[in-house]
């Protein structure tokens, strides 16, 4: 899981400001590094910094760089190891090329293996490179066969290639000399939208992962990027946009849960909306399977800060079932704002260590307390035993636990670091909600179902869900060969 911005105008402005800040506002997708590319037609060079940490501290020694077209990226590694030489963007210097995308993309070992039957090898672990590396040797493969080919249509060319050959899941921007690119793979997985702003003649259009970007910086939402597409703006801002291999749309449903910040928009509704009614359909689901429970919740607390919205439901819509009664909705927990998320520490080690520093619980305000615990997934079961823990030692009578996303019981090969199934908790049990339930100590247990989730959340709208069905959309290789003929 990655943040993307792409942004072009029509003057000659510098765009630094425009990319540092749209990276800003998706610094929750990718806290771990950040980067940024930009040409500079003014002084016929380009610029390309990346660095470790938040994109604010990447960003801010680099207000004074010149350049009207760019692009950024904030990474989360789902792929390949750290350092700064994982960073992206990437930047191909026999092309002029640059790009940078977010999802992750399966064939790697595939696309290296050919490469080194070439005599070529990559640089870095990131599969950004790799993406980047078959982009460029289709561009030189159609380019030879046509020289006088406009660049736009080579391009478009070469990225039908891409989604043809290249596996899993990739929503990426570009840029060369003559303008901005950006493309979905075929299934939609990753999020992408565009938006534009004008201010006098002055007009700028950015490509990003979330609407949040666009909004915060003053751009109006002109569309999410279909999935298989792929557009090219230039310099005057005239925008060709093609849908090249579109498949089934299977845009990751994780993301409304918990990925994507609560202001953002997506699928067509707010996130907010969708985790509204997720904590409706768990209080429904609740009043099904338990009602004798519901009348003995005292205080209903979400886990800072994603399910917040949902736990507000959840104990508004069990009021409602109540005759008379009152369910308290409180947030006695709080987690450190600048703690990150645990998930993506490299080892269960340092993801111990993160939980045990990440929440604070006051102890008056649930000591001798029914409490309901609302949060928005367990994944791994860190933070759950962690929260459980906590609430025990301040003196919680009952600890009941639910949660706005089913069970995980499969690994993510679409852009969440989730490896292996040997990490996930409901995996590890087999599925076993009572099993899973005694090992992380609590009194009661509740997924939010597969089937109430599509229902009554998403509404029945195409989306993967692979991390708790198992039912995969793409496979992990290509049949054929990845590379052009040589």
């Amino acid at each position: 899981m990655c943040g993307l911005v792409g942004v072009i105008n029509n003057n000659g402005r510098p765009v630094v400001g425009d990319l540092g800040n749209g990276a800003h506002f998706l610094q929750h997708r990718g806290p771990a590094y950040a980067g940024l590319f930009l040409f500079d037609p003014v002084h016929r060079r380009y610029a390309l910094e990346r660095g470790e940490g938040l994109a604010d501290d990447i960003f801010k020694p680099l207000v004074d760089l010149n350049g009207d077209l760019g692009i950024a990226h904030t990474r989360y590694k789902t792929f390949g190891s750290g350092g700064t030489i994982n960073a992206q963007p990437f930047f191909d210097a026999f092309l002029g090329l640059s790009l940078a995308h977010n999802g992750h993309i399966t064939n790697v070992k595939q696309i290296d293996a050919e490469l080194g039957s070439r005599g070529q090898a990559l640089a870095a672990t990131c599969d950004a490179e790799p993406l980047l590396r078959v982009l460029a040797l289709w561009i030189e493969h159609f380019r030879s066969e046509d020289p006088m080919a406009p660049e736009k249509e080579v391009f478009f060319k070469a990225v039908a290639e891409i989604q043809k050959r290249v596996t899993g899941a990739y929503s990426a921007v570009a840029v060369t000399p003559s303008g901005l690119y950006a493309f979905r793979d075929p299934h939609g997985f990753r999020p992408m939208v565009r938006g534009s702003r004008a201010r006098g003649d002055e007009k700028t259009v950015m490509i990003a992962s979330e609407t949040l970007a666009l909004e915060q910086n003053g751009f109006s939402v002109d569309e999410e990027v279909p999935h298989g597409t792929a557009l090219f703006i230039d310099r005057n801002l005239e925008i060709d946009e093609r849908v090249l291999v579109e498949k089934d749309p299977r845009p990751c449903a994780f993301e409304l849960i918990y990925f994507a910040d609560v202001e953002s928009k997506m699928m067509g509704d707010p996130i907010r909306t969708f985790r509204w009614r997720a904590g409706r359909a768990l209080a429904l689901h609740l009043t099904e399977e338990a009602p004798d429970l519901v009348n003995q919740i005292d205080l209903v607390v979400p886990i800072p800060h994603s399910p917040i919205p949902g736990a507000e439901a959840f104990a508004q819509k069990l009021e409602k079932e109540i005759n008379g009664g009152v369910i308290q909705y409180a947030t006695p927990i709080s987690k450190y704002r600048y703690g990150g998320r645990i998930f993506m520490e490299e080892t269960q080690k340092a993801r111990d260590e993160a939980a045990m520093l990440d929440f604070r619980v006051d102890s008056i305000s649930v000591k001798d307390k029914n409490v309901f615990i609302v949060d928005d997934s367990i994944v791994r079961g860190t933070n759950a035993s962690r929260i459980v823990r906590a609430f025990r030692a301040a003196g919680a009578k009952s600890i009941w636990f639910g949660t706005l996303w089913p069970m995980v019981i499969d690994s993510c090969f679409q852009g969440i670091n989730t490896p292996t199934q040997s990490e996930l908790i409901g995996a590890r049990f087999a599925r076993d909600v009572d099993e899973v339930q005694t090992e992380l100590g609590v009194d009661a247990l509740f997924y939010l179902p597969i089937e109430v989730f599509q229902q009554l959340v998403i509404k029945g709208a195409p989306a993967c869900m692979a991390c708790t069905t198992g039912q995969r959309a793409v496979k992990f290789e290509h049949a054929g060969t990845v590379l052009p003929p040589v």
